[in-house]
């Protein structure tokens, strides 16, 4: 059976309610901010790394800023995914950036720095 609109209208004006959502966030918060204690450094040392090369080849200020992007998507994928559907995403995201104007060797290298072999593409 297929939910009507107005039923889908009632839930979600039900989700979204601000009790609901701070009953919660408070019931998570605890594990939320364990999680982000875990993550803030590995994520401060990828952009470093990042930001390391970029500066190493000359590329400082608002040039970094896709080439930035495009390293925390791939570490999003990198925690999603593995082995060859994470090669396969790596390489959609790297098309992506590549269409917007990005150097192909600078995704490789970036890529490479999460573990994933981009030698072969583009």
């Amino acid at each position: 059976m297929v939910r009507s609109a107005e039923t889908r209208s009632i839930k979600y004006d039900k989700k979204i309610d601000g009790a609901v959502i701070n009953q919660r966030i408070t019931a998570q918060k605890k594990f939320m901010v364990e999680q982000v204690r875990i993550m803030y450094p590995l994520q401060e040392f990828y952009e470093a790394k990042i930001k390391r090369y970029l500066e190493s080849i000359g590329m400082y200020g608002i040039e970094q800023h896709h080439y930035m992007n495009f390293g925390g998507g791939l570490w999003a994928r990198a925690r999603t995914f593995t082995g060859v559907t994470l090669k396969m995403e790596a390489e959609a995201w790297a098309n992506r950036w590549l269409r917007r104007g990005l150097t192909a060797a600078h995704l490789v290298k970036i890529a490479s720095m999460f573990g994933i072999d981009l030698s072969d593409w583009s």
